[in-house]
This record gives structure tokens, sequence and C-alpha cells, in this order.
């Protein structure tokens, strides 16, 4: 099971690189636009864009990232919560943070509210960096997790 498994992660993190690559670009795109009112629909759909981009990009780190290195390493199981203290562990970020993104993202997933929107994306804008930060450091373990087992 563990080498279907290695290769599963291989595939993530390519994702997880390409989706955080999106979010930065949406973020450097949408720095200007945060805290402004009354923005025209253009710019409104380049922060929908930044708030669905960060959104995937906890989903694909918590949900299936930390999930998958959980279960090649043995510790799998639990809670998100247990998977988010088992990350800083790892050194990847805080669990406060980490605890901040997920709730973010659950906010995004369920906001319909359009006068929230605008702190909605001043948080998106906040924890970003976090999250683009802790990237690189979930990939340098996995690849050390990756190579670990034979080819």
């Amino acid at each position: 099971m563990t080498p279907e498994k290695i290769a599963l992660l291989q595939e993530e993190l390519l994702g997880l690189h390409l989706a955080a690559d999106h979010l930065g670009y949406s973020l450097e795109r949408c720095q200007d636009l945060i805290g402004q009112d009354g923005l025209p629909p253009e710019q409104l759909e380049r922060l929908e864009s930044l708030t669905s981009r960060f959104a995937r990009l906890a989903d694909l780190l918590i949900q299936r990232i930390f999930r998958l290195i959980d279960e090649i390493e043995l510790t799998g199981g639990g809670s998100i919560l247990d998977r988010i203290y088992r990350a800083e562990k790892r050194g990847w970020a805080s669990a406060a943070e980490l605890i901040k993104v997920r709730e973010l993202r659950n906010l995004i997933a369920h906001e319909y509210s359009t006068e929230k929107m605008p702190e909605v994306y001043a948080a998106v804008a906040a924890l970003s960096p976090q999250v683009l930060t802790a990237v690189p450091k979930v990939i340098a373990y996995a690849d050390n997790v990756i190579n670990r087992y034979p080819k």
C-alpha cells in the first residue's frame, strides 16, 4: 500500500506547488483592492478568485497532504485538529495559524452574505503569507518522506 501512497503524495505535491503559485499570483494582484468599497465587477472577481484559491490551498494542505503524510508515517487517524498539531510538531506552521486558516476556509465555503466579504478578503490577505510560507516546508518534508522509500 505504501508505494501507492508515495505515488499519490508525489502527485499531490505537484498540485500543491501549482496551487501555491496561483494563490501567490492572486494575492499580488489583489493587495491594492483589500479594504476598498464599491469595486467594479472585474475587481470583485479578482477578490473572489483570491478567496477560492486560498480555500483550495488550505484544503489541499490540511485535508489531503497532511493526512497522506500521516498515513505514510503510520500516524494517521484522529481529527483535523490532531493533524494540525502534528503539522506544528513537524515545524510547518503554528497550530494557531493553521486553525485560523481552517476556520477561514470554512467561512469562505459557507459565507453567502455579501456585506461580510470585505472582512473575508482582509483575513485571506492576512493569512495567505503564512500558508505560502508553510508550503516549501511541507514540500521539503514530503520529499524526505518520499526518499525514505525505495523506488
